[in-house]
């Protein structure tokens, strides 16, 4: 009988047959791992997230001011009749009569509003909310089975380092029947690019004011934004490598909070937050990549009134 015309055994054209099966995998892997390997390329030179991220001004069309937008307070010069009634707002306030102190501070305030004024409001504001002298806003709030001060704080839009600071509180333990002092003092927050100010309004009036550095050549969009989460002691991510600087090396820039903040009318706006500095001497004038920059001292106190949902209004 004639042999068959394939060269070869069975066995061996069976073995080749695995050795092309096998050749086909080995292509098939290295085309996994080369996409592989370009993916996560891709994934390491993407911004990391706000919280831990540089601020910077995103490359985009600069969005459309607020209109018309609420008036900053613009202080003025104290004529005789206005020193004098700042005269008697200290003499008050040295006297311990925090509240007729404030009374005589928020009108001059109100109608001629003098820095020397605007600096003693906020300074009888921050004793009188931290004293149990009783202020708009502030009430007694008693005590539920089943309250922890986190709750307590989401229902008067407050924070947990309030309440402890307004009642002598070292922990967080609390019982059932006793009673609190809480703040819902409906707080908000306005920048002003032009005077370099943060103003912590309480409604309508303000609490008080603080000196800041805003974005370099106008760089801070002046919108509405919204504090959407809090991060004490914040790493920062360097711009130009997408490194990790942890908090406390000297080339982390954020200080010693941040507070990120969002737009709902622009979210193509991003990286944006109020944070603490080592540069003193950065502050009052546009000094930053263009978040709002404090002392440190300032944004920890800040970062302890305003909780998360806080608006931040920013104005030319």
């Amino acid at each position: 009988m004639a042999k068959p015309i394939y060269a070869g055994s069975y066995n061996n054209r069976r073995g080749g047959r695995w050795k092309t099966v096998f050749a086909i995998i080995i292509i098939i892997q290295v085309i996994l791992v080369g996409a592989y390997l370009l993916y996560s390329k891709g994934k390491k030179n993407e911004p990391e997230t706000a919280e831990i991220s540089a601020p910077s001004v995103p490359d985009i069309a600069a969005p459309t001011p607020l209109t018309p937008g609420p008036s900053p307070i613009i202080a003025k010069e104290a004529d005789p009749e206005v020193q004098a009634a700042i005269s008697d707002a200290r003499s008050a306030l040295l006297a311990g009569q925090l509240a007729d102190a404030k009374a005589k501070l928020d009108d001059i305030v109100a109608t001629s509003p003098n820095p020397e004024a605007i600096k003693l409001l906020g300074e009888v504001n921050m004793k009188m909310l931290k004293s149990p002298i009783m202020m708009p806003g502030k009430e007694y709030y008693a005590i539920e089975s089943g309250d922890y001060l986190q709750k307590i704080a989401r229902k008067y839009q407050t924070t947990v380092p309030l309440i402890k600071a307004m009642n002598g509180m070292e922990t967080d333990t609390i019982r059932a029947g006793a009673r609190l002092m809480v703040y819902n003092g409906n707080f908000s927050i306005r920048v002003s690019k032009g005077q370099n100010t943060l103003d912590l309004m309480a409604g309508d009036k303000l609490f008080k004011r603080y000196s800041v550095g805003t974005g370099k050549f106008g760089k801070t969009p002046a919108v509405q934004f919204e504090i959407v989460d809090k991060i004490t002691e914040p790493p920062w991510t360097r711009p130009s490598d997408n490194k990790q600087i942890e908090y406390g090396d000297p080339e982390n820039v954020l200080g010693t909070r941040w507070m990120k903040i969002v737009s709902e009318d622009h979210p193509e706006i991003t990286g944006f937050g109020i944070h603490g500095t080592w540069e003193r001497d950065s502050i009052g004038k546009q000094s930053s990549a263009g978040c709002i920059r404090m002392l440190n001292e300032e944004v920890e106190e800040l970062f302890d009134l305003v909780p998360r949902k806080t608006s931040v209004i920013i104005t030319e």
